[in-house]
């Protein structure tokens, strides 16, 4: 079995050869056949002229451009099955009336090949009536991986190509080809092709891969699949098209798809093509006819036969057209001597290239000549080398506009940094707080807004690079800088340490220090807070809250004095309405008692000489008397109140103080649930402990909060505690007592909804 390879490109066209190669039809055809993807045409070509593959997929045109220019049998390729007919057209990748495109002047068209059959289509529109201007539009030559980045560039007007061939153009583009600019032919875009050599040698062979291709066409044709729903669930080689696009294609309606992949164009499609390819040959009437007869010979046999199909003409026509000597150019007959111009015409090519002109190439527009093949050889390695550089010099673009936007966004990116630095320096040169900034490593200040350099007593030149334990002498380097968790982003509160002014004067600081990293360095930014101002504001502020504490008792202690002798005169008649408005009056007065009493408790645990004298009670007893005063409140809620209280157990405190904690907890708790119930249970923990625990099945503390809520007048910011009301010390207050009995407060969540608060005191034991 001999083993044939068949070099394709990557274009759509190409799928009948991958499919007929992933479904065993060659084999049935028992030949051996390998099928290998080359990124061009040129390299097909290259691949063919030089025997290193027996048969290629190549235009349609470069075809007849092959036999128009007759070289030796054994390298003339000899036409196969063709593999594809398809519609052509100008597509843009920007919308835009068809005027457009018969009006541009100025911008170029990408085509894919010199011989294929995109150009011949573009040349005859510019060369018609359609195209307004009748100027020279530039062509670019490209690969398929390529056009579509040309295909989207400003200054392109547009692609000659078929929409059929490169699916991307519907999504992308917009067909430009109106009325009959374009003539809706199904044209012969590609082929098949078997070199002199292996088609002579092996004639039956090739007529065998020829019928396998043309199986696989009719299976598309007819939507035949081997394997599942699916054209593309067989293995298709080395085919690179995405399945959808391969799918979405061969999914068209089968009438269509027929004229596509049938291979039996009609004379009038092959004879447009070659009157389109004739006009590039002016003057060569005997070359016009010999197009007229291949376009007979496709359309009357689509599929030749070997070896017939190898005899070469030797009518008078093809003799004069391929005859040596003299030669005939309209009216002007020349005697060519071949070696002689082609020696001059290296030369001259040279010098161009030399010069930098590239798109130069040796004339083939000769009759026949030994050295024709030369000539076309020359030319595609020139094509091929120009593809080349043109693919380098768009690489070489598109790196420089790559380096272009990331110098633009480094210099952005270096703009926002400067003028972030300076807002910051800004807000710190002027920040109305003493700070500086230290090196973490050296321990060394690197830097002091005004406010520190004011305070301090030393010039901008004088604070930097002094040590920080010559300013901040209390400061233990090792350790007191160092943030929670070892994490410099952290920030660490120092409440108490000593400032040393340049004079020697100590104060004493707060300090605030927050750890950053910049430029691979960390730093230390620490913000000096003075403690004699804040004693001063916190004096202030305990003066307030007492002074208006004893004014707001001597008023309210009259007002519930004669209201409760008011309210006990039993001939003082009141009908239910006035009862009810005396009862909110009741419970309004309860209400501000119990603030002027946190008020007070507030400003006694602030102040350092409580008097209150400790003594030994038992906490039930207590409790069972805070709940008895407040469960009318829990009634009226609806609320259920249990308890379970252990006996027998004894604490040492303020009695009354004690009591305060229980009425906050047991008050919280009926004013934050709305439904179900409270529990307060007694119990001993060890030898050394007790509890004091209240469940509620209320609305809950978010976690964020279970230690903000204990703050002064803190309160959760909810629309429900706008509407229950209070003022954020009860807890707070709690909290200070249970410190001094010498507890602890715990909060946890209730699995059942709600909150649960543990009150955990030292047992007092004998």
């Amino acid at each position: 079995m001999i083993e044939i390879e068949i070099v394709t490109t990557p274009r759509l066209t190409a799928f009948p050869v991958f499919l007929a190669f992933s479904r065993g039809y060659f084999e049935e055809e028992d030949v051996l056949v390998r099928v290998r993807a080359l990124k061009s045409y040129e390299a097909v070509l290259a691949h063919l002229r030089e025997g290193r593959a027996e048969a290629g997929e190549i235009p349609f045109t470069a075809w007849a451009h092959q036999q128009l220019k007759k070289t030796s049998p054994n390298w003339t390729f000899y036409r196969g099955i063709i593999l594809s007919c398809l519609v052509h057209g100008f597509y843009s990748a920007s919308y835009m009336e068809a005027e457009s495109i018969r009006d541009s002047y100025h911008s170029f068209l990408p085509i894919l090949h010199p011989y294929s059959l995109d150009r011949f289509v573009a040349e005859e529109f510019f060369r018609s009536e359609n195209y307004h201007r009748r100027k020279p539009v530039p062509y670019l030559t490209t690969r398929p991986t390529l056009l579509a980045h040309e295909f989207i560039r400003a200054e392109c007007l547009g692609a000659a190509a078929s929409l059929q061939e490169y699916p991307f153009f519907g999504e992308k583009g917009y067909c430009l080809t109106v009325e009959n600019e374009i003539p809706p032919y199904y044209l012969p875009t590609n082929m098949l092709v078997f070199t002199g050599r292996f088609a002579s040698k092996f004639p039956e062979e090739a007529n065998r891969v020829s019928r396998a291709i043309k199986k696989a066409m009719e299976d598309l044709a007819n939507h035949v699949a081997y394997e599942g729903d699916s054209f593309v669930a067989d293995w298709v080689g080395p085919c690179p098209w995405k399945p959808g696009e391969l799918d979405g294609f061969y999914r068209r309606p089968v009438p269509e798809l027929g004229k596509i992949l049938s291979g039996m164009p009609s004379f009038e499609d092959v004879r447009f093509v070659m009157e389109m390819y004739g006009k590039t040959f002016p003057g060569l009437d005997g070359g016009k006819k010999i197009l007229e007869n291949l376009a007979h010979s496709v359309a009357d046999n689509p599929f030749p036969k070997f070896p017939s199909s190898i005899k070469q003409t030797n009518s008078k026509l093809y003799n004069g057209y391929y005859s040596n000597g003299k030669t005939k150019f309209g009216n002007i007959v020349k005697d060519i001597s071949p070696l002689r111009s082609l020696v001059s015409e290296m030369k001259e090519l040279a010098l161009s290239l030399f010069l930098g002109r590239r798109e130069v190439s040796l004339d083939t527009q000769l009759p026949k000549s030994p050295y024709l093949f030369i000539r076309s050889t020359v030319n595609a390695i020139l094509d091929y080398l120009n593809q080349e550089i043109r693919d380098i010099e768009e690489k070489n673009k598109r790196l420089s506009e790559d380096n272009y936007l990331l110098e633009t966004r480094l210099d952005i990116s270096d703009l926002k940094r400067q003028t972030t630095e300076e807002r910051y320096r800004y807000m710190f040169e002027f920040a109305t707080d003493a700070m500086i900034i230290v090196n973490a490593d050296t321990r060394m200040i690197v830097d002091a807004n005004r406010r520190f350099r004011e305070v301090s007593g030393y010039q901008t030149s004088e604070i930097k690079n002094i040590r920080l334990a010559r300013v901040l002498p209390d400061i233990l380097e090792q350790t007191e800088l160092k943030s929670p968790g070892g994490k410099d982003q952290n920030m660490t509160f120092i409440p108490e340490a000593g400032l040393i002014l340049k004079d020697g004067t100590k104060f004493s600081v707060g300090l605030s220090v927050t750890g950053f990293s910049a430029e691979t360095k960390r730093f230390y930014q620490i913000q000096v807070n003075d403690n004699a101002l804040i004693l001063e504001s916190e004096k202030i502020k305990h003066e307030f809250i007492s002074n208006i504490s004893h004014e707001l008792r001597s008023p309210m202690t009259n007002i519930q004095g004669y209201f409760d002798l008011l309210f006990a005169d039993e001939q003082l008649p009141l009908n239910e309405d006035q009862k009810g408005m005396t009862d909110v009056i009741r419970k309004n007065v309860r209400r501000l008692n119990f603030l002027i009493d946190n008020l007070l408790q507030l400003e006694k645990k602030d102040s350092q000489t409580s008097e209150e004298m400790y003594e030994i009670f038992d906490p039930l007893t207590v409790i069972e008397e805070v709940l008895y005063i407040n469960s009318p409140s829990a009634s009226e809620s609806g609320l259920t109140v249990t308890t379970n209280l252990s006996e027998n157990l004894k604490l040492k405190g303020v009695r009354f103080e004690f009591s305060q904690i229980i009425t906050n907890f047991f008050v919280n708790a009926i004013k934050y649930t709305e439904k179900g119930g409270i529990d307060v249970s007694l119990k001993k923990l060890s030898d050394k402990k007790v509890e004091v625990r209240f469940t509620d099945t209320g609305i809950g503390i978010d976690p964020k909060y279970k230690e903000l809520i204990f703050e002064r007048f803190f309160r959760i910011p909810d629309q429900r505690n706008r509407t229950v009301g209070g003022t954020g010390l009860g807890l707070s207050i709690s909290r200070t007592l249970i410190n001094k009995m010498g507890g602890e407060v715990i909060i946890e969540p209730n699995q059942k909804g709600g909150s649960i608060f543990k009150v955990i005191l030292p047992l007092y034991s004998e």
